[in-house]
């Protein structure tokens, strides 16, 4: 490897783990290292994980860290204050008012630069993934909870107050499931992983029989990976569930192609990486057919490529970016 070769960092912050890795400036992950997060320790410490954890990347990547190392971006859950580089309130991390860029810096002595974790995952499928070479590009991972993010002419929207994109958080039915957010009848509420999780323990009350329980306890969570085999095998609750889902994902789709007509949607996240293209279509036939013809011409809505390498390698471009 030339001496002469220069990288950054792209982290991925989560509530459960940290993953750091060395990126070159056409997007390849030279090494990684990944953490768990342990939030329960405080503020503190998780700064001096996310250093730790650069530093193993660093080493395994064989490169030197103070020649080497441009700059450091990092995907973090929010809302956030950009301009401080604050997070301003986050319930994964249970932090408030948490000075996480100017505390990174003291650390790592290189310049840091923060954006919220689901832009910087659609900023990664934006430059390296299913987005590459669209000017215009929606994005939604569906997971534990839904996030989004919207990119128009190449840059990812901040809005006033730096905390546009929350896609999941769109009202379907104001009558509707109440969010974890506290407000009733948001996208999330109907089409989040635990949302198919409610959908699948209210069927099994009314009588549907389902083996999603076999071998396993009742009070634990319904992983995306026995949702994606219980859906193949056609699971009388499961299917349902599931289809439910990327059904209310596609009118809420629908309502993006018309409110921001991109070129784009891509669709990603835990219950989309288990179940794959058929979540995806149902999503795509819904939203064709909820949708303006103009809005949908020469439109994909695609699976996302890079899985848990879209926040990390999100956050590289966001550190390349920021040098002048």
């Amino acid at each position: 490897m030339p001496e002469s070769s220069k990288y950054v960092i792209g982290v991925d912050l989560g509530g459960t783990k940290i993953y750091s890795t060395v990126v070159d400036d056409k997007g390849k992950i030279l090494a990684s290292a990944r953490k768990k997060t342990k939030a329960e320790l405080g503020f503190k410490s998780v700064v001096t994980r996310i250093a730790k954890c650069i530093e193993e990347a660093v080493a395994k990547a064989g490169i030197d860290y103070e020649t080497q190392v441009l700059t450091i971006g990092i995907g973090s859950p929010g809302p956030l204050d950009l301009t401080e580089g604050k997070i301003i309130e986050t319930p994964n991390l249970k932090w408030k008012d948490a000075p996480l860029r100017a505390k990174l810096e003291e650390r790592l002595n290189k310049k840091v630069t923060i954006d919220n974790d689901c832009n910087v995952g659609i900023l990664g499928e934006y430059a390296y993934g299913a987005g590459h070479g669209a000017k215009h590009m929606i994005g939604l991972f569906i997971g534990t909870g839904i996030g989004g993010g919207i990119i128009i002419d190449g840059k990812l929207l901040h809005g006033y107050n730096q905390n546009a994109g929350e896609l999941g958080h769109v009202i379907l039915d104001p009558n509707g499931p109440l969010c974890g957010c506290g407000v009733n009848g948001h996208l999330e509420a109907f089409a989040s992983r635990l949302a198919i999780e409610r959908e699948i323990r209210v069927a099994e009350l009314h009588g549907i029989p389902t083996k999603i329980f076999e071998n396993g306890d009742k009070t634990e969570r319904i992983r995306s990976k026995r949702i994606a085999e219980a859906f193949a095998a056609g699971d009388a609750a499961v299917k349902p569930a599931v289809i439910k889902s990327a059904t209310y994902v596609g009118y809420a789709v629908a309502s993006f192609l018309n409110i921001f007509n991109p070129q784009v949607v891509v669709i990603g996240g835990g219950v989309v990486e288990a179940i794959g293209e058929p979540y995806v279509k149902v999503v795509r036939e819904t939203a064709e057919n909820n949708v303006f013809e103009i809005a949908r011409r020469n439109v994909k809505i695609v699976e996302a490529e890079l899985g848990d390498d879209s926040a990390a390698l999100g956050a590289a471009v966001l550190a390349w970016d920021s040098i002048e």
